[in-house]
């Protein structure tokens, strides 16, 4: 049995089953974190999983990474940490610190911190000669505007160092870029109170459908799992409403995709651990939208699990104990899975979301999990933070998934306090 040093966590998605899954190992783990209430859900009082499976809880700031190595050591001393890992983007590069520092394995490649960078991520794949849009990174207002009108509109704006599609935007016209501007501005921390890196990258907007591969790299060799799709809403913003695995693609365009990925990944330094690279299927050919340097979120591991046995968490936690994950495909009986995410359509005070009792009786849906919004306030659908919850389907015998799951959510209604009836997307 292994003792891993967990720090921080995601709260919903891979935030929830990674927990269990070390238990489910065998394995045993001590939680750090800044702040235990913001692992609580004030809608329910629910323990989160995060909390309940912990042998150990301990506080401290984890935004100090000097101050938390010399913490860490001192628990090392006594607890005896066999690795370090995370689910949470925003603490990945603190894991590689405390674990070079306390001479620990980690599941995460040495260029970590540059291939969480999106503007540097794009740096090194032109520096590669790889196909890649029309970018520019700039942090002055008049050099973004400048930029802007170099590249054309519409272009999509994002922020360097942020996750789960948060100020992602399509910008149509200088008066929507300077909006943009202004609320990165006025932004000048991320969720986790780290201080954000003030660049804004630019990029030339990209058509086409987008897919995820996902792939693990053990050693510098790298096996391709598969390729996910995704579906999006909410435009301007890109919120990702759904997943299907596999991806219903043409075979020569599914090679096309990974070699990309597997170029791309040399290109950033991607040496060792899980990667999630999101490609646009562009009418120019694929394009990298960025790498994520870790499984894939909104339960894209339970997805590719269901169909092909290959239980990307586990690998994760391996990768941490800095052994080789097992990556052998087993029949499931489950040709393909899908998630489809309940996005409201608007912000406002809500009833109820009727419709629940139907998930059950469908013999498609594999498990499903709506919020408890009862006389609560609901958000705004701009970036993943949005959901009211998530179903699960699966197809045995084809691509079906993503339909079953897509029809199961479309019978399902949120009532506003201020209307009758509204469809949740």
């Amino acid at each position: 049995m292994a003792h891993l040093l967990m720090i921080e966590s995601w709260v919903g998605g891979t935030g929830r089953i990674f927990p269990p899954a070390i238990a489910r190992l065998g394995h045993r783990y001590t939680f750090v974190t800044r702040n235990r209430g913001h692992y609580q859900d004030p809608r329910s009082r629910e323990i989160h999983p995060v909390i309940e499976h912990a042998e150990n809880v301990l506080s401290f700031d984890t935004n100090d990474v000097t101050a938390l190595v010399e913490f860490l050591r001192a628990q090392h001393e006594v607890l005896e940490f066999d690795g370090v890992v995370t689910i949470c983007d925003y603490y990945i590069g603190t894991v590689a610190e405390v674990a070079q520092a306390l001479n620990l394995p980690q599941a995460f490649s040495d260029n970590v911190v540059m291939e969480r960078r999106k503007d540097l991520v794009r740096e090194a794949i032109e520096r590669a000669f790889l196909p890649n849009p029309k970018f520019a990174v700039a942090g002055e207002w008049e050099q973004v505007r400048e930029e802007a009108a170099r590249i054309g509109y519409p272009l999509v704006v994002k922020p360097t160092d942020l996750a789960s599609s948060a100020f992602v935007k399509l910008v149509r016209d200088e008066a929507q870029l300077r909006e943009s501007f202004d609320a990165l501005a006025a932004f000048p921390r991320n969720f986790r109170e780290q201080a954000r890196v003030p660049l804004l990258l630019l990029e030339e907007f990209m058509d086409g459908e987008e897919v995820s591969v996902e792939a693990c790299t053990y050693r510098g060799s790298t096996t391709v799992i598969g390729i996910t799709d995704k579906s999006l809403t909410g435009f301007p913003y890109f919120i990702e409403d759904g997943h299907m695995f596999p991806a219903r693609l043409d075979p020569q365009l599914a090679q096309q995709v990974e070699a990309l990925v597997r170029d791309a990944l040399a290109a950033v330094g991607h040496d060792h651990g899980l990667s999630h690279t999101e490609v646009k299927l562009t009418s120019k050919g694929p394009r990298i939208v960025e790498i994520n340097p870790r499984p894939g979120g909104n339960y894209i591991a339970e997805l590719i699990q269901r169909a092909t046995g290959i239980d990307l968490l586990d690998a994760q936690i391996e990768l941490a104990l800095g052994r080789e994950p097992d990556l052998q495909r087993r029949d499931t009986g489950v040709a393909s899975a899908a998630i489809k995410f309940v996005v409201p359509p608007r912000a406002g005070r809500a009833l109820a979301l009727d419709g629940a009792d139907a998930l059950d009786a469908d013999p498609n849906i594999a498990r499903w999990s709506l919020a408890a919004v009862a006389d609560t306030d609901v958000s705004a659908p701009i970036d993943n933070a949005c959901y009211l919850g998530h179903v699960i389907a699966t197809d045995a015998h084809g691509l079906d998934a993503r339909a079953h799951a897509e029809r199961a959510v479309a019978g399902l209604r949120l009532r506003y306090a201020d209307e009758t009836v509204a469809p949740a997307a």
